[in-house]
Protein backbone atom coordinates (compact mmCIF):
# COMPACT_ATOMS: atom_id res chain seq x y z
CA UNK A 1 0.00 0.00 0.00
CA UNK A 2 1.84 3.44 -1.09
CA UNK A 3 1.78 5.68 1.70
CA UNK A 4 3.76 9.29 2.01
CA UNK A 5 5.94 10.17 5.03
CA UNK A 6 5.49 13.61 6.38
CA UNK A 7 7.10 13.89 9.33
CA UNK A 8 5.44 11.61 11.97
CA UNK A 9 2.38 10.69 9.18
CA UNK A 10 2.47 7.93 7.06
CA UNK A 11 -0.73 9.01 4.65
CA UNK A 12 -2.22 6.50 2.84
CA UNK A 13 -3.47 7.42 -0.49
CA UNK A 14 -4.34 5.34 -3.58
CA UNK A 15 -4.41 6.54 -7.35
CA UNK A 16 -6.20 4.77 -10.14
CA UNK A 17 -7.52 6.06 -14.20
CA UNK A 18 -6.03 7.84 -16.47
CA UNK A 19 -6.30 11.36 -17.56
CA UNK A 20 -7.02 15.29 -16.05
CA UNK A 21 -5.90 14.38 -12.13
CA UNK A 22 -9.07 14.99 -9.42
CA UNK A 23 -8.31 14.65 -5.40
CA UNK A 24 -11.02 13.92 -3.68
CA UNK A 25 -11.33 14.34 0.44
CA UNK A 26 -13.31 12.44 2.57
CA UNK A 27 -15.73 13.31 5.88
CA UNK A 28 -14.85 13.27 9.29
CA UNK A 29 -14.80 10.14 10.47
CA UNK A 30 -14.84 8.35 6.95
CA UNK A 31 -11.48 7.73 4.95
CA UNK A 32 -10.89 6.90 1.16
CA UNK A 33 -13.60 4.34 1.10
CA UNK A 34 -16.16 6.58 1.10
CA UNK A 35 -15.67 7.54 -2.58
CA UNK A 36 -16.57 3.73 -3.66
CA UNK A 37 -19.60 4.97 -5.71
CA UNK A 38 -17.90 7.29 -7.60
CA UNK A 39 -14.94 5.41 -8.35
CA UNK A 40 -15.51 3.02 -10.50
CA UNK A 41 -17.13 5.30 -13.10
CA UNK A 42 -14.25 8.01 -12.61
CA UNK A 43 -11.83 6.10 -13.20
CA UNK A 44 -12.47 5.34 -16.34
CA UNK A 45 -12.27 9.14 -17.67
CA UNK A 46 -10.09 10.50 -15.16
CA UNK A 47 -6.95 9.78 -12.96
CA UNK A 48 -8.28 9.41 -9.38
CA UNK A 49 -6.35 10.62 -5.88
CA UNK A 50 -7.66 9.40 -2.63
CA UNK A 51 -6.25 9.91 0.39
CA UNK A 52 -7.06 8.93 3.98
CA UNK A 53 -6.40 12.60 5.50
CA UNK A 54 -4.30 12.29 8.58
CA UNK A 55 -6.45 10.65 11.62
CA UNK A 56 -8.22 8.73 9.44
CA UNK A 57 -8.34 5.74 7.78
CA UNK A 58 -4.92 3.79 7.04
CA UNK A 59 -2.98 6.93 7.59
CA UNK A 60 -0.80 6.46 10.81
CA UNK A 61 0.53 8.92 13.24
CA UNK A 62 0.42 12.90 12.87
CA UNK A 63 -1.95 13.51 15.80
CA UNK A 64 -2.24 15.67 18.14
CA UNK A 65 -4.73 16.83 20.62
CA UNK A 66 -6.20 18.54 17.27
CA UNK A 67 -5.55 18.63 13.79
CA UNK A 68 -6.57 22.55 11.86
CA UNK A 69 -7.65 23.03 8.20
CA UNK A 70 -4.14 24.40 7.81
CA UNK A 71 -2.81 21.19 8.50
CA UNK A 72 -4.55 19.37 6.32
CA UNK A 73 -4.34 21.49 3.39
CA UNK A 74 -0.30 21.17 3.72
CA UNK A 75 -0.42 17.81 3.94
CA UNK A 76 -2.63 17.52 0.30
CA UNK A 77 0.48 20.01 -1.03
CA UNK A 78 3.29 17.22 -0.24
CA UNK A 79 1.04 14.88 -1.57
CA UNK A 80 0.61 16.83 -5.11
CA UNK A 81 4.04 17.13 -4.73
CA UNK A 82 5.19 13.21 -4.43
CA UNK A 83 2.98 12.62 -6.96
CA UNK A 84 4.20 15.43 -9.69
CA UNK A 85 1.09 16.84 -9.64
CA UNK A 86 0.81 20.47 -10.64
CA UNK A 87 -2.91 21.25 -10.43
CA UNK A 88 -6.07 19.04 -10.07
CA UNK A 89 -10.18 19.36 -9.92
CA UNK A 90 -10.68 19.01 -6.00
CA UNK A 91 -13.84 17.60 -5.06
CA UNK A 92 -14.82 17.36 -0.81
CA UNK A 93 -17.41 16.30 1.22
CA UNK A 94 -18.75 17.28 4.53
CA UNK A 95 -15.58 18.16 6.46
CA UNK A 96 -13.44 17.10 3.24
CA UNK A 97 -15.84 20.37 1.98
CA UNK A 98 -13.69 22.51 4.62
CA UNK A 99 -10.26 21.52 4.16
CA UNK A 100 -10.40 21.23 0.32
CA UNK A 101 -11.53 25.02 0.91
CA UNK A 102 -9.04 25.93 3.20
CA UNK A 103 -6.45 24.29 0.06
CA UNK A 104 -7.69 26.12 -2.72
CA UNK A 105 -7.53 29.50 -0.66
CA UNK A 106 -3.61 28.43 0.82
CA UNK A 107 -3.01 26.89 -2.62
CA UNK A 108 -5.13 27.94 -5.20
CA UNK A 109 -2.20 27.51 -7.97
CA UNK A 110 -3.28 23.96 -7.24
CA UNK A 111 -6.83 24.17 -8.02
CA UNK A 112 -8.27 23.54 -11.38
CA UNK A 113 -12.33 23.12 -10.64
CA UNK A 114 -13.88 22.83 -7.21
CA UNK A 115 -16.89 20.39 -5.87
CA UNK A 116 -17.73 21.49 -2.68
CA UNK A 117 -20.44 19.02 -1.53
CA UNK A 118 -22.62 19.31 1.65
CA UNK A 119 -20.31 21.31 3.49
CA UNK A 120 -19.54 24.41 4.99
CA UNK A 121 -17.41 27.57 5.38
CA UNK A 122 -18.09 27.39 9.29
CA UNK A 123 -19.14 24.96 12.02
CA UNK A 124 -22.19 26.14 12.99
CA UNK A 125 -23.99 25.63 16.45
CA UNK A 126 -26.59 23.91 15.19
CA UNK A 127 -23.96 21.73 13.47
CA UNK A 128 -21.60 21.40 16.63
CA UNK A 129 -24.82 20.32 18.70
CA UNK A 130 -25.36 17.67 16.07
CA UNK A 131 -22.27 15.81 16.68
CA UNK A 132 -22.14 16.42 20.28
CA UNK A 133 -25.18 14.49 20.62
CA UNK A 134 -23.08 11.28 18.47
CA UNK A 135 -21.11 11.74 21.24
CA UNK A 136 -23.73 11.64 23.90
CA UNK A 137 -25.37 8.82 21.91
CA UNK A 138 -21.93 6.93 22.46
CA UNK A 139 -21.58 7.34 26.00
CA UNK A 140 -25.07 6.41 26.85
CA UNK A 141 -25.20 3.22 24.39
CA UNK A 142 -22.05 2.64 23.05
CA UNK A 143 -20.61 2.68 19.28
CA UNK A 144 -23.92 0.82 18.19
CA UNK A 145 -25.83 3.98 19.30
CA UNK A 146 -23.21 6.36 17.87
CA UNK A 147 -23.39 4.77 14.28
CA UNK A 148 -27.18 4.91 14.45
CA UNK A 149 -27.03 8.10 15.58
CA UNK A 150 -25.03 9.18 12.81
CA UNK A 151 -26.85 7.23 10.32
CA UNK A 152 -29.98 8.99 11.65
CA UNK A 153 -28.63 12.72 11.19
CA UNK A 154 -27.16 11.86 8.03
CA UNK A 155 -29.43 10.01 5.52
CA UNK A 156 -33.52 10.40 5.22
CA UNK A 157 -35.82 7.93 7.27
CA UNK A 158 -36.96 7.03 3.80
CA UNK A 159 -33.24 6.06 2.47
CA UNK A 160 -32.55 3.97 5.49
CA UNK A 161 -35.44 1.86 5.38
CA UNK A 162 -34.68 1.14 1.83
CA UNK A 163 -31.42 0.13 2.07
CA UNK A 164 -30.32 -2.14 5.08
CA UNK A 165 -27.35 -3.60 3.32
CA UNK A 166 -25.98 -0.14 2.70
CA UNK A 167 -26.43 0.66 5.98
CA UNK A 168 -24.70 -2.90 6.99
CA UNK A 169 -21.70 -2.06 5.12
CA UNK A 170 -21.57 1.32 6.26
CA UNK A 171 -21.30 -0.18 9.64
CA UNK A 172 -18.46 -2.40 8.79
CA UNK A 173 -16.62 0.39 7.63
CA UNK A 174 -17.09 1.76 10.80
CA UNK A 175 -15.99 -0.39 12.88
CA UNK A 176 -12.62 0.71 11.66
CA UNK A 177 -12.74 4.27 12.13
CA UNK A 178 -9.88 6.06 13.96
CA UNK A 179 -11.90 7.25 17.20
CA UNK A 180 -8.97 9.30 17.79
CA UNK A 181 -7.80 10.98 14.82
CA UNK A 182 -11.90 11.77 14.04
CA UNK A 183 -11.73 14.08 17.53
CA UNK A 184 -8.49 15.58 16.49
CA UNK A 185 -9.91 16.33 13.42
CA UNK A 186 -13.39 18.32 14.65
CA UNK A 187 -11.74 19.92 17.70
CA UNK A 188 -9.02 21.63 14.82
CA UNK A 189 -11.73 22.89 12.43
CA UNK A 190 -14.56 23.57 15.00
CA UNK A 191 -13.36 27.07 15.22
CA UNK A 192 -12.26 27.07 11.45
CA UNK A 193 -14.59 30.36 9.84
CA UNK A 194 -13.48 30.87 6.40
CA UNK A 195 -16.68 32.71 4.95
CA UNK A 196 -14.95 36.37 4.72
CA UNK A 197 -12.49 34.57 2.61
CA UNK A 198 -15.05 33.02 -0.45
CA UNK A 199 -14.68 36.14 -2.86
CA UNK A 200 -11.12 34.95 -2.74
CA UNK A 201 -11.72 32.19 -4.56
CA UNK A 202 -11.66 32.19 -7.86
CA UNK A 203 -11.64 28.49 -8.70
CA UNK A 204 -14.93 27.65 -10.86
CA UNK A 205 -17.25 25.92 -8.41
CA UNK A 206 -19.93 23.17 -8.02
CA UNK A 207 -21.70 23.28 -4.48
CA UNK A 208 -23.69 20.11 -4.28
CA UNK A 209 -26.35 19.89 -1.35
CA UNK A 210 -29.37 17.91 -0.16
CA UNK A 211 -32.24 19.88 1.00
CA UNK A 212 -32.87 17.54 3.65
CA UNK A 213 -29.41 17.82 5.25
CA UNK A 214 -29.92 17.29 8.85
CA UNK A 215 -26.15 18.06 9.71
CA UNK A 216 -25.50 20.78 7.79
CA UNK A 217 -28.18 23.35 6.46
CA UNK A 218 -28.84 23.76 2.93
CA UNK A 219 -28.39 27.78 4.11
CA UNK A 220 -24.54 26.53 3.91
CA UNK A 221 -24.55 25.99 0.66
CA UNK A 222 -26.39 28.92 -0.39
CA UNK A 223 -24.10 30.72 1.54
CA UNK A 224 -21.23 29.46 0.06
CA UNK A 225 -22.84 29.87 -3.70
CA UNK A 226 -23.59 33.49 -2.72
CA UNK A 227 -19.80 33.90 -1.28
CA UNK A 228 -18.07 32.47 -4.22
CA UNK A 229 -17.83 34.17 -7.22
CA UNK A 230 -18.00 31.75 -10.27
CA UNK A 231 -19.97 29.31 -8.33
CA UNK A 232 -23.37 26.93 -8.73
CA UNK A 233 -25.36 25.40 -6.64
CA UNK A 234 -27.11 21.99 -7.41
CA UNK A 235 -29.64 20.93 -4.89
CA UNK A 236 -30.19 17.27 -5.06
CA UNK A 237 -34.07 16.76 -3.63
CA UNK A 238 -35.29 14.60 -0.98
CA UNK A 239 -31.23 13.82 0.25
CA UNK A 240 -29.33 14.03 3.36
CA UNK A 241 -26.03 14.78 4.27
CA UNK A 242 -24.62 12.31 1.92
CA UNK A 243 -25.56 12.24 -1.95
CA UNK A 244 -22.61 10.72 -2.66
CA UNK A 245 -24.27 7.51 -1.17
CA UNK A 246 -27.98 8.45 -0.93
CA UNK A 247 -28.15 9.61 -4.62
CA UNK A 248 -24.86 8.48 -6.47
CA UNK A 249 -26.16 8.08 -9.88
CA UNK A 250 -27.70 12.09 -9.52
CA UNK A 251 -24.74 12.94 -7.93
CA UNK A 252 -22.14 10.86 -10.45
CA UNK A 253 -23.72 12.79 -13.21
CA UNK A 254 -23.45 16.26 -11.80
CA UNK A 255 -20.12 15.99 -10.93
CA UNK A 256 -18.98 14.37 -14.38
CA UNK A 257 -21.21 17.33 -16.32
CA UNK A 258 -19.02 19.78 -14.34
CA UNK A 259 -15.88 18.58 -14.40
CA UNK A 260 -15.97 17.71 -18.07
CA UNK A 261 -17.84 21.27 -19.42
Amino acid sequence: MPYLKIGDLAMFYKVSGKGKPVLFIHGLGSDSRGWEYQEDEMKNQFQLVIPDLRGHGASKGGINDFIPAQQFAEDLDALFSHLNLERAHVVGESMGGIVALEFVLDFPHRVDKLVLVDTTPRVTEETADVVYSWREAQLAGGNDAYFWATVRSGFTPEWIEKNPEIIRHLKEKAESMNAEGAVAAGLGLATTDLTSRLSEINAETLVVHGDRDGIISIDMGRLMNKGINKSKLKVVKGCGHSPTVEKPKEFNRLLLSFLKS
